[in-house]
């Protein structure tokens, strides 16, 4: 699967007498996704950027200092430190009323017009897809919490105007088949996500040509056991697309929280965060 690219590229795994948490364990603030509006950029259109991040508590919403950049498409991003700064950079205007950046291809094109050294057409993104190449624009998030600084990355394509592309929606999380947030203590059940079939886009790999593509949903939760980080969609086509089961063990009584972050094979991603009672 070509899933959306988000990597936390700062983050520490918690340690105790145990050894160390599985990834699927939220301790401590984590960035979980960059998540797009759409789920990819136009060349006439404009993009709106969110970052979920996350601590036991929940998602952690006006809490933050968070600071974007968008890096110049051409690029190899080792280390956004050092290779999406200065001309290489472009830092994005936050919108703190609405909690999101919003940018567009104009801006991002007028910032990163050509590579260095190269002779630039008239409109170099616009002839880079026309030849076919794949034009992604790398996005670096940089979150302030509580004086340590996290740091994320996801890659967006830029597409010609016609292309439609959808970020994929989860629509339930369920319990044993049932869409519950009341769970038992030390209780043990099937968790499954099912996916709007709306949201799913063609499979541009798919063979015969018009399948759906593929869904996988992350999850990660402060409390409980998860046997699977990752839950695939078993048969998009379905009227309702749901996920092979996992399963999730409720923790000790009182309130936490499950969060799922969906990808698929076009680019999108979206991420959902679930408040459970734990009895």
């Amino acid at each position: 699967m070509r899933a959306a690219v988000l990597v936390a590229l700062h983050a520490v795994a918690a340690c105790d007498d145990a050894g160390i948490d599985p990834i699927t364990r939220i301790t401590a603030p984590r960035v979980l996704a960059i998540t797009t509006e759409p789920s990819a950029l136009a060349l006439d259109g404009e993009l709106a950027l969110t970052v979920l991040t996350v601590d036991p508590a929940g998602p952690r919403r006006g809490l933050d200092v968070v600071r974007m950049r968008a890096c110049a498409p051409w690029k190899l991003i080792a280390d956004p430190a050092r290779d999406c700064a200065g001309d290489d950079a472009l830092p994005l205007a936050s919108d703190a009323a609405a909690g999101r950046v919003v940018t567009s291809a104009a801006e991002l094109a007028a910032a990163f017009p050509a590579p260095p050294g190269v002779p630039a057409p008239p409109d170099p993104w616009r002839a880079a897809l026309a030849a076919g190449l794949t034009l992604q624009v790398p996005i670096i998030a940089e979150v302030t919490v509580d004086g340590q600084t996290l740091v994320a990355r996801r890659d967006v394509d830029v597409v010609e105007p016609t292309v439609q592309r959808h970020n994929p929606r989860v629509a339930e999380i369920r319990f044993d088949g049932i869409p519950t947030r009341t769970l038992r203590a030390g209780q043990r059940y099937a968790l499954t996500a099912t996916v709007e079939r709306a949201s799913l886009d063609p499979d541009p790999a798919a063979d015969p040509p018009g399948a759906l593509e593929t869904v996988v949903c992350h999850v990660f939760s402060p409390t409980g056991e998860l046997s699977e980080p990752e839950l695939a969609i078993a048969d998009p086509g379905a009227p309702v697309p749901e996920t092979s089961p996992g399963s999730y063990t409720a923790g000790p009584p009182g309130t936490t929280w499950l969060f799922v972050v969906a990808t698929d094979a076009t680019g999108g991603l979206s991420a959902t965060s679930v408040p459970l009672t734990i009895e």
